[in-house]
């Protein structure tokens, strides 16, 4: 038992001096309210093919010169930008997307979903908590990928309580989560520092569930 409880400390501890370093203020917490099982069509994307990065740009930019509102070509060209390092032009996509978007439409929960996720790749946690908060208030239930999402989003801005209870959240709604197995399929497409995070906080997760 002291063993497990210093593992879990250990583990806190690496959460919080990761998170502070790059997050700045702590984001609001907002507790789980129900359960999260909701279909949403807004939070899909279009994997690269392997080896194929360059002719997908090529296919985006066709389809955006065929049609400048194209939300979903738009969205998926400023998901590339922002991987690129290009954080100008994937800003300059994403606001052309979000205006194209119907109001309250699924294209603008598609819009605020990726931005969301571009956002916490570069490190700015609250522009990722304001845009996933208002995708799921639009949607108007309880969306899918809201619990392991916010759980891992507060799990990098070092406030482990509320990733906890998020995380503990998404395993009720989808027991993959609550296993190792389960959690190497569901981050299979996610990149490494994305993995590495939600591996932390699932091992932190059991250690508690274990006491």
């Amino acid at each position: 038992m002291t063993h497990r409880i210093a593992l879990i400390l250990l583990l806190l501890c690496i959460a919080g001096a990761a998170g502070a370093a790059v997050a700045g203020d702590a984001l609001p917490v907002v507790q789980p309210e129900g359960r999260y099982v909701d279909d949403d069509e807004a939070a899909s994307y279009l994997p690269t093919p392997p080896g194929s990065r360059a002719r997908f740009r090529q296919l985006l930019n066709a389809a955006i010169q065929n049609n400048p509102r194209n939300v979903s070509a738009l969205a998926h060209r400023a998901f590339l930008f922002m991987e690129g390092g290009d954080a100008k032009r994937a800003r300059r996509d994403y606001d052309a997307a979000l205006a194209a978007s119907e109001p309250g439409s699924r294209y603008e929960r598609h819009v605020l979903w990726s931005r969301g996720w571009s956002n916490y790749d570069e490190g700015d946690f609250a522009a990722t908590y304001a845009d996933w908060q208002r995708a799921i208030a639009l949607h108007g239930g309880g969306p899918f990928w809201a619990p392991y999402s916010l759980a891992l989003l507060y799990w990098s801005a070092g406030q482990s309580e509320p990733a906890l209870q998020w995380y503990a959240t998404a395993a009720v709604a989808n027991p993959e989560w609550s296993t190792p197995e389960g959690v190497a399929v569901r981050t299979r497409r996610w990149s490494p520092a994305q993995r590495e995070r939600m591996q932390a906080l699932f091992a932190a997760w059991v250690a508690t569930a274990q006491q």
